[in-house]
């Protein structure tokens, strides 16, 4: 089978629109967008509650 390589091209982002953030998805498809510094104890509480939630 033939292949073409071809360079990577290089992403453009704005640098500061998801800069340390992470984005949650629990089981039951609600979305959470924290920063990297969550208090993860805090998050776990919040995502356990939403998953009670129907």
């Amino acid at each position: 089978m033939p292949a073409v390589i071809t360079p990577e091209m290089s992403r453009v982002e704005n640098p500061g629109a998801s800069r340390g953030r992470m984005e949650v998805v629990s089981t039951n498809g609600r979305r959470v967008i924290v920063h990297r510094d969550v208090d993860v104890d805090a998050l776990l509480r919040i995502m356990r509650g939403l998953e009670t939630l129907r």
